[in-house]
């Protein structure tokens, strides 16, 4: 069956409403993922996973990425307002947020060997590699997306990615789908990939095609779930490795 491409004026309509419901689910599922343990604790019933204590580390990053999803809802409405110079202005303190989200990732994942907040099938030091396996990926994605930003269809379509990025493993992970075990953790990093289906089909719909920064975004996507994977399933020695990073404390 052929597919049937949008013209320039519906696709522009449809774009601005695509864009901004994806941010706002994207929060929703952080909401569902963190709120018995961030936003919601002890006001709702906890997830059956560790929930340990929230020190001021944790909270600041739990602000940050707060902060990095609420620019992300922002922007795409102002896109939607058109809106475009205020965009382009936040733009500029969006890169500098992506900056700071990258030491905070390094730190809160090594931080978490302390507080030990792994699920069962692992220990602390090996369950590093989930949160560490992302800062790259992350890290492309954005870096490609401000170098693009004039390129209005690539930087639409990385930016969308680098948020799925930071959402996919924490939230979806928190979420009582499956068994604490190394198959249902699996299922679950995988599972998280799910979140980059609208933007394939929003590619199809629109273009015809898989779009070039659509492919990157979801290979980095890809990359972030394939390396934690690997470590689980092939047993590779990943805890000696995280046992030597700076700021662990096992």
């Amino acid at each position: 069956m052929a597919t049937v491409v949008m013209s320039g004026t519906d696709r522009k309509v449809s774009e601005r409403k695509f864009y901004s419901r994806m941010a706002l689910f994207l929060v929703f599922v952080v909401l569902l993922g963190f709120g018995p343990s961030f936003y919601l604790r002890n006001i709702v019933p906890a997830y059956p996973r560790p929930n340990p204590t929230l020190p001021p580390a944790v909270i600041f990053h739990g602000l940050v990425f707060t902060s990095w999803m609420a620019l992300v809802v922002v922007q795409t409405q102002l896109i939607a307002a058109r809106r475009h110079a205020v965009h382009m202005q936040l733009g500029k303190l969006g890169m500098l947020l992506a900056i700071l989200i990258i030491p905070v990732m390094y730190l809160t994942a090594v931080g978490q060997v302390e507080r030990a907040n792994q699920p069962p099938f692992t220990d602390p030091l090996t369950w590093t590699i989930v949160p560490l396996a992302v800062i790259v990926p992350f890290a492309v994605v954005v870096w490609n997306g401000w170098d693009k930003r004039r390129d209005v269809q690539s930087h639409k379509r990385l930016m969308l990615s680098a948020a799925i990025m930071v959402v996919m493993g924490p939230a979806i992970g928190r979420l009582p789908i499956a068994p604490p075990t190394m198959l249902g953790g699996s299922i679950q990093l995988i599972l998280g990939l799910a979140l980059f289906i609208p933007l394939f089909l929003w590619d199809r719909k629109t273009i015809g095609r898989t779009h070039p920064s659509t492919r990157l975004g979801f290979a980095m996507g890809a990359l972030a779930v394939a390396v934690p994977l690997a470590v689980f399933w092939f047993n590779l020695p990943w805890a000696k490795v995280a046992a030597h990073l700076p700021g662990v404390a096992a």
